[in-house]
């Protein structure tokens, strides 16, 4: 008699292979991968403004740059220090303000439909073209430069934080009404942790914006601070200051960046994005 029965099959085990370069060199190859690169770019710059004899006023090399910052390590760490201290209290303003306006968005359509053409005009105006007007009515100095980076940091948090607070599930909002909640208790219990996610990813994109709006109000209405520097040394052709400057720059962008982007990690920890 012919057996009918289909033949059992080997259970088949899982095999996970080990990831490569899991050695000590290989992850300390991924961890200073992107150094390298960049070592390599600024020894090759060296070489070739060396190798050309490329004039220091139009192309410096690394080490002139280095120079410029060893000759004066204060003026250029204290400029650092006072576009740091502007661009964070432009953020936080614009955090504080943003969040209160997006509430009240997500909770008044007419609110929302009164505040957004002002927003929109806001955000196309160029910060260039208002820096001097601040300059006017706010006079030299520190504040100025403040409103600057508040205005370029205020708009992505307002809209990415009112799109948050508004995309929660209308289940939800409709099973804590039945448990008597109040308006108060769904803000706080269900719609500010359905934004945090976006709040933060907001962050990401206005902290290094507020550092931009620094820059830009010193360029124009500052008696200190990198912008203001970079207007100095751009007239006296001191291109090697100005590459020192717009590299402080770029560091503070990074490093605000980078604050944000670890806030996130331990703040939203829960959500899948942050989880990658």
């Amino acid at each position: 008699m012919t057996d009918t029965m289909p033949a059992l099959k080997k259970p088949v085990t899982a095999v996970i292979l080990p990831e490569a370069g899991s050695s000590i060199a290989g992850r300390v190859f991924r961890a200073t991968r992107v150094w390298l690169v960049l070592a390599a770019v600024v020894a090759v710059w060296e070489l070739i403004v060396r190798a050309f004899d490329v004039p220091k006023y139009l192309f410096p090399a690394p080490s002139a740059i280095v120079a410029e910052l060893r000759a004066k390590p204060d003026l250029y760490l204290g400029a650092t220090w006072t576009t740091t201290v502007e661009a964070f209290a432009g953020f936080a303003a614009a955090v504080a303000i943003g969040v209160v306006f997006a509430v009240l968005i997500s909770r008044s359509a007419l609110f929302e439909e009164m505040i957004y053409p002002f927003l929109n005009i806001i955000r196309v105006t160029p910060t260039v073209a208002i820096a001097p007007l601040l300059t006017i009515w706010l006079g030299r100095g520190m504040l100025p430069v403040v409103v600057a980076s508040f205005l370029i940091a205020f708009f992505p948090i307002i809209v990415q934080t009112s799109l948050g607070l508004k995309s929660v599930d209308r289940g939800l909002i409709d099973l804590m009404r039945i448990s008597n909640a109040n308006e108060l208790q769904i803000l706080s219990k269900i719609q500010v942790p359905n934004a945090l996610p976006y709040l933060f990813s907001s962050f990401r994109v206005a902290a290094p914006g507020a550092v931009v709006g620094a820059l830009l109000g010193g360029f124009l209405g500052a008696s200190s601070g990198l912008g203001y520097l970079i207007t100095v040394a751009s007239g006296q052709l001191n291109t090697a200051a100005v590459f020192l400057l717009a590299a402080l720059s770029c560091v503070l962008g990074i490093v605000i960046f980078n604050v944000c982007v670890f806030a996130e990690k331990r703040l939203v920890k829960w959500h899948p994005a942050v989880q990658l």
